[in-house]
């Protein structure tokens, strides 16, 4: 068995001898399983059978049962954030599959608890045209215990160390699995507290701010002579009196609230982060249902947010004569809406959805079919101020009714209410076939079809509930994907054998949408491994892409956020307006992607990576770029301003862009050790320390946006903000019931052009910090049940440091709005979760 750490098995091809290493993970690092091999007298390994939940493609890299149980992850979703360097994804979410087979729209699986996993494996690139899947997609097939059952509770508490925010959360998850039968259900609710801004030592806006209100003269002077006879002194300020609320005021009436104002602090009235609340529930069974395997899958959530963007104040002329005024000359009344009562921005969902997923075999075809139903309401409300314009004329009008100092109509609030709702229905069909068995291995042909349609209505009105717009949409699209895995050479075969393992996959595709022309792509891949030690792999790609569902039609969301506007080189509080563009329009892309692989060791203890990739998009799809003078210039419809230049809102929907060029490389080293492991009774034989160290360095050659003909080349990496380099990297180590994962990034200094200034930033150095433990693992005495017996203490720092990308001109002053709590207020957060097993 010596030479089994070192070596790797190929499920695919059954009943054959293995003795040399290879790139194949069923023994990658050292960990064999015993009821799949066979050792026979000469130390020859001996494949038997397929494991359990095996996919078509061998893994690239795997990881068991003590390795995940190490990162000390609460669900797969968790675990595969914790193994994100190891899985290479490009940022893109991956593929998945349960026991070797897709989970299609399924991802109740993301709720499971990492230890019902027997092994994650990351396939080899070229699974994604197996799989139907474009060229380039991570697949990553998750193998479930054949037995499993467990109930968990979770509580969870955060909280930022330099104050002003805290949270918690509440789950609990009952899991269980019984050979090809599982269910599971998970109910989670929590909550976030308003993050407030006088949690910080932020400088207040500009302004006169008073929670019950005064009058004064408009020129600051005295207010009228006959108010300061009666007071005894010049009064050039008075508050407004009680009795005004209700009734016409008298001179009398002013003379005791002369000189008495009551300023606020208008911190007090805006939040830096909405509080949360949130609730949900999913729940998905599956069972064999005659040859096939049955997904069925419910879920429904809630979320709300509120948030608080300042105290509405209106200064207004009284005119000389008017009926609710006692004063022979024109007087400024400021005064609040309704007393401290803040401006709103309110936001609100509602999900229900269900998916049933259908995999087994028809005839010669592996047959996979999901479907999807999706809706969702939105609610979102803004304040944006009072509409003091109106409150003038109404003043001007001398209408009797109308009380300038009383309680003022929500019709006098500028405010927008916008409803939507959306329902989606979506299937997909995948069907694969071995067309032929060549000597290399099978020439696999993959159809894949999707169908969707999306309806979508929303109403816009005002704060008295006046309609301001409407809109309904439905759209449909449909696409296609065909793909073609050839096997041009496998290692050890007779005449080819000496190039290695060589792969080629093909795939062509199209696409249909309402209001759009049809749209193709097509790509390929070579994957070639000459020795065991190193994979090569290149792809290219072009494709012509309409706008999805939600980049047309998503609910449209307004909120209040503050930015640097370098236009006029101070800060603002514009109007920032997100979700779906229907002006989108369709645009095509094409990459090219060269990678290399290297196991110098033979085995996954150690993996080098190098990548370059270069992608060009014409008319594609892009989020609003930061707004900078470029950027306002080549978008002018996107930014409004009033008459002083200042900036009021900006639509930051999705758009497209001429032209958008990159050109990236990169580099990255992975450590995989098991410390203590081997024969023996002790403790640390049988539950050895895991040791993973990942570190990743990335180089962009090039990053240029042309947002439309006629307009000069953004260089995002000399003057729109971009860094050259980034590093980023994570060091774990654990084992059954104690670990902790250090992770970190950093960039290096970019460069920003905003008008005749240079800025200069500098992100920082982030650490985040996580640790479990499992009392019971570790200090309980074995089959003694008491308080500690299934407990987990968890730990996260988010932001360890605490630190925050600096910003400076080039003369290495700070500009307005760049200070430390207004760029990264909340800082450090720690939260803190308690797990107990039932």
């Amino acid at each position: 068995m010596a030479s089994l750490a070192a070596s790797g098995v190929d499920q695919a091809r059954a009943q054959t001898l293995v003795q040399s290493a290879g790139m194949d993970s069923a023994a990658a690092a050292g960990r064999p399983d015993p009821s799949t091999i066979a050792a026979t007298a000469d130390s020859e390994i001996v494949v038997t059978a397929g494991r359990r939940g095996e996919a078509r493609v061998a893994a690239e890299t795997e990881f068991g049962e003590g390795e995940i149980a190490s990162q000390g992850a609460d669900s797969i979703q968790d675990l595969l954030k914790r193994l994100a360097p190891f899985i290479d994804d490009g940022g893109e979410e991956p593929v998945l599959l349960i026991n070797g087979k897709p989970a299609g729209f399924d991802r109740s699986i993301l709720t499971y608890p990492a230890e019902a996993l027997d092994r994650l494996a990351v396939l080899k690139p070229e699974a994604a045209a197996q799989y139907g899947e474009p060229a380039g997609k991570r697949v990553i097939n998750l193998v479930l215990k054949k037995n499993f059952s467990t109930l968990n509770a979770d509580a969870g508490a955060s909280f930022a160390t330099a104050g002003g925010q805290y949270g918690g959360i509440l789950s609990a998850t009952r899991t269980a699995i019984s050979g090809d039968m599982r269910w599971n259900a998970q109910a989670r609710i929590g909550a976030d507290s308003a993050f407030r801004k006088t949690a910080r030592n932020i400088p207040p806006r500009d302004g006169t701010f008073d929670s019950v209100g005064f009058i004064a003269a408009p020129d600051g002077g005295e207010i009228d002579p006959a108010l300061s006879r009666s007071a005894g002194h010049l009064v050039t300020a008075a508050a407004l009196p009680s009795g005004a609320l209700t009734g016409t005021p008298g001179i009398d009436d002013f003379v005791a609230t002369a000189g008495a104002l009551h300023p606020v602090d208008p911190n007090r009235f805006e939040t830096l982060q909405s509080s949360r609340r949130h609730a949900s529930v999913k729940i998905g069974v599956t069972r064999p249902l005659g040859g096939f395997s049955a997904s069925l899958n419910l879920n429904a959530g809630r979320s709300d947010s509120g948030g608080e963007r300042g105290l509405p104040m209106a200064s207004v002329v009284v005119p000389a004569g008017h009926p609710w005024s006692p004063f022979a000359d024109d007087i400024v009344l400021t005064r609040p809406f309704a007393g401290e009562r803040a401006l709103r921005s309110d936001n609100g969902s509602t999900s229900l959805g269900a998916s049933l997923m259908l995999n087994g075999r028809i005839g010669g075809w592996q047959t996979s079919l999901a479907i999807s139903y999706l809706r969702n309401h939105a609610d979102n409300f803004l304040e944006s101020g009072i509409d003091v314009a109106r409150v003038q004329r109404l003043i001007d009008d001398r209408d009797p009714a109308f009380n300038p100092y009383g309680e003022w109509d929500e019709g006098l609030m500028i405010a927008t209410r916008t409803r939507t709702k959306s329902e989606n229905i979506s299937a997909r069909l995948n069907v694969r076939k071995t067309i032929v068995d060549l000597p290399a291995g099978p020439l696999t042909w993959n159809l894949t079809a999707h169908t969707g349609r999306n309806r979508t209505e929303s109403r816009q009105s005002d704060a008295a509930g006046n309609r301001i717009a409407s809109n309904s949409m439905t759209r449909s699209q449909s696409n296609g994907l065909m793909s073609l895995s050839i096997p041009v050479s496998r290692a050890g075969e007779a005449e080819a054998g000496w190039l290695g393992d060589l792969t080629i996959d093909l795939s062509a595709s199209a696409q249909l949408m309402t209001d759009s022309r049809p749209q193709k792509g097509y790509g390929g891949s070579i994957s070639w491994s000459p020795s065991p030690v190193i994979l090569f792999r290149g792809t290219i790609d072009f494709s012509e892409a309409a706008p999805s569902f939600d980049q047309l039609d998503a609910p449209i969301v307004t909120t209040i956020i503050r930015v640097f506007d370098y236009a006029r080189q101070a800060i603002a509080d514009p109007v920032w307006i997100t979700g779906g563009n229907p002006d989108l329009k369709s645009g095509r892309r094409q990459s090219v992607t060269l990678t290399a692989l290297v196991r110098p060791l033979g085995n996954e203890v150690l993996t080098l990576n190098l990548g370059y990739r270069q992608s060009v998009a014409k008319g594609g799809l892009a989020a609003f770029p930061e707004l900078t003078p470029a950027i306002e210039a080549a978008f002018p419809a996107r930014v409004t301003r009033d008459a002083e230049g200042r900036l009021v809102a900006v639509d930051a929907r999705a758009i497209n862009l001429a032209r958008d060029t990159n050109v990236d490389l990169s580099a990255g080293i992975a450590l995989r050790l098991m410390l203590g492991g081997g024969e023996g009774q002790s403790e640390t034989a049988a539950n050895p320390w895991q040791l993973n160290l990942s570190l990743d360095h990335g180089l962009r050659l090039k990053n240029e946006l042309l947002t439309r003909p006629g307009v000069p080349v953004i260089d995002l990496l000399r003057a729109g903000g971009q860094s050259l380099h980034s590093l980023s990297f994570q060091a774990s180590i654990g084992r059954r019931g104690i670990g902790s994962t250090l992770s970190g990034s950093w960039s290096s200094s970019g460069r920003l052009r905003g008008g005749d200034e240079v800025f200069v930033f500098k992100p920082p150095l982030k650490l985040d910090l996580s640790a479990f433990i499992e009392p019971d693992r570790i200090f309980a005495v074995p089959a003694k049940k008491g308080l500690m017996s299934g407990l987990k203490l968890s730990v996260d720092i988010n932001d360890l440091l605490g630190g925050y990308r600096r910003v400076t001109r080039e003369d290495g002053t700070v500009p307005a709005g760049y200070s430390r709590n207004e760029i990264e207020p909340l800082g450090r957060v720690v939260r803190l979760t308690v797990r107990k097993k039932f």
